[in-house]
């Protein structure tokens, strides 16, 4: 691994996104009703349509989620 030396004796590591592994992706949300945002976290299977709730009017909605 590949480091830099800082004047006061401190390492810091250099990374990239070549050798960095992604271990959770999360989704922007807004509510089509009151365009409240948050994230969500278990949405990963392309091509899949999820059933959400707003987390601020509790209504209920659908998203489709694609790669595109």
């Amino acid at each position: 691994m590949e480091y830099e030396v800082e004047d006061d004796g401190s390492r810091m590591i250099l990374r990239s996104y070549i050798d960095t592994e992604v271990s959770e992706l999360s989704t922007s949300i807004e509510c089509p009703y009151c365009k409240a945002d948050w994230q969500e976290f278990d949405m990963s299977n392309c091509g899949e349509t999820y059933d959400l709730e707003c987390e601020e009017c509790e209504k209920e909605f659908k998203m489709y989620f694609d790669a595109d």
